[in-house]
């Protein structure tokens, strides 16, 4: 778990006046690397080797209304070997498009993980070059920021931002809200979108999904995916080609300003009738490779930031189309869900079925089955598959990397 490190707000003042340093705090102040005042954010994390999944701590702030996250997880998705550190920029209500030219004043950013002595374990500073800019762009990662083998199971997770406004009303403005896991959205604003979904004077884009119909906000679409940006700023053709010449993934199809007759049944007391709206979609998009309960979940996401995970009803389906529609942060979420998953009785069919489309999982879960094959060739899962081969397409190459992995590579004398 990751807890703030207790410190009295009394403190976090005598520290801003006289510029000193304490590693206990939640909040420091100190001078580095000529930039002035430098800000440290620092949190507790708990039982790091049992952590699952990305937690984060709560939201700071560098100066009124700009609010920030750190992130922390255990296996990075990039390399099982080592964790992941995250620098999340949370949105304030004026942030739509762009975010506050302000927030760029706080970087460049110097993020550390260090024992509860005080002794650095890592610690690594982000490129002057870096900023943030559009929203759909809303974090800072470093896939690969320390080996797991160096992590102690308590440690400290911290960030060092320019403090530019951290005055006298910086500390009385200064909230820290819950940890996270973060509260999930209340079941009534999920159903509410679900229902806004189905109203076809919701939106300007109609999306045909196994015969169903979605509607949606291509400006919504548009800020939260660089796929959907450039599909409806006209690009969408050489998009559409890169993208499935990639992922092997049948083509969307999209037209604009098509005219639908949408009909709407309205019952009264007495009587029903069926009433006809001829209503101008500024686009429409047919979606042939999902199902309709994975667009929603995606179009969800989008409109939202969250995506109820535990109860996703096909995981591989929800990271496939967040990698189709370059939608990072819910790719990453459903990649990490995955690889939670990895078991003896489920790493075979994840291999087989899904993962070797894309190298990165492939690699995991091919590295995953052959050290644990013993096991795993007499599993439900193998035997299944060994059973069914005709309809896993990659059988006989993926059965042949695993054979030669255990057969030495030939020496030349």
């Amino acid at each position: 778990m990751m807890r703030r490190v207790p410190i009295g707000l009394r403190r976090l003042r005598q520290q801003q006046q006289h510029n000193t340093t304490n590693s206990n705090s939640a909040v420091t102040m100190d001078p580095v690397d000529g930039f002035g005042n430098r800000s440290s954010f620092e949190f507790e994390l708990t039982n790091v080797h049992q952590l699952q999944g990305k937690v984060c701590s709560p939201r700071f702030e560098t100066m009124p209304n700009i609010f920030w996250q750190l992130g922390f997880v255990l296996e990075s998705p990039n390399d099982p070997e080592y964790c992941a550190v995250y620098l999340h920029a949370i949105c304030n209500m004026d942030e739509v498009d762009e975010y506050d030219p302000s927030r760029n004043d706080c970087l460049p950013a110097r993020m550390y993980l260090k024992r509860p002595d005080g002794s650095i374990i890592k610690e690594m500073t982000t490129s002057s070059r870096f900023k943030f800019k559009a929203v759909k762009i809303r974090r800072l990662r470093m896939a690969q920021f320390c080996r797991r083998s160096r992590l102690t199971d308590n440690l400290v997770i911290g960030v060092r931002l320019k403090s530019t406004q951290l005055g006298n009303h910086f500390f009385r403005t200064l909230s820290f809200h819950e940890p996270v896991p973060v509260k999930p959205i209340p079941g009534t604003l999920i159903s509410a979108w679900k229902n806004e979904f189905q109203k076809p004077g919701s939106g300007d884009v109609k999306i045909t999904v196994q015969g169903q119909t979605i509607f949606a906000s291509s400006s919504i679409l548009a800020k939260r995916s660089e796929y959907f940006q450039r599909m409806f700023n006209g690009s969408w053709l050489e998009c559409n080609q890169s993208i499935n010449a990639q992922h092997m993934i049948e083509d969307d199809t999209i037209s604009n300003d098509r005219r639908d007759s949408t009909d709407i049944e309205i019952d009264g007391t007495n009587s029903s009738s069926k009433m006809t709206i001829n209503r101008q979609y500024q686009y429409s998009v047919d979606i042939p490779d999902f199902d309709y309960q994975t667009a929603v979940q995606m179009l969800l996401f989008l409109y939202t930031d969250q995506v109820d995970i535990n109860n996703c009803p096909n995981i591989w389906n929800l990271y496939t189309i967040a990698n189709k529609y370059l939608i990072t942060d819910l790719e990453m979420e459903a990649k990490l869900k995955i690889l939670e998953g990895m078991s003896i009785n489920t790493a075979a069919e994840s291999l087989f079925g899904n993962a070797w489309k894309w190298p990165d999982l492939k690699k995991r879960f091919l590295r995953y089955v052959v050290d644990n094959f013993s096991q795993i060739r007499n599993s439900h899962g193998y035997k299944t598959i060994v059973a069914n081969r005709s309809k896993y397409p990659m059988f006989l190459e993926l059965n042949s990397e695993i054979l030669l992995s255990f057969v030495p590579e030939a020496v030349d004398s």
